[in-house]
């Protein structure tokens, strides 16, 4: 016997949103391109990050203790990681949280 196999294309695999709405790339429905989204903080010029500057950190954390992402702290990708560092020094030396004690 011979056994068909229905292979998909690339095509055929698409994602569709809980509205129905399938637009793709960071299109809106109409086909437009969207403006990205303005980032809720920017790094001011001469701010150094450290593990001192805690009023600093504390803007990069929610009210959980995460990092925020560089998209809504307007940092680049070398910025962030020395965010991260210096996050982690000051958990460890006591001067930031380690997590919320605030369960959902």
């Amino acid at each position: 016997m011979e056994r068909k196999s229905a292979k998909r294309r690339p095509s055929d695999r698409r994602t569709f949103r809980k509205d129905g709405d399938n637009s793709f790339g960071g299109r809106g429905g109409d086909g437009t391109r969207r403006s990205p989204r303005p980032p809720r903080m920017s790094i001011p010029k001469g701010t150094e990050i450290n593990y001192k500057n805690i009023a600093f950190l504390q803007k990069c954390l929610t009210e959980r203790g995460k990092l925020l992402s560089h998209r809504l702290t307007g940092a680049n990708a070398a910025q962030q990681r020395q965010i991260g560092v210096a996050v982690k020094i000051a958990r460890f030396l006591g001067l930031l949280p380690v997590g919320s004690s605030r369960r959902k």
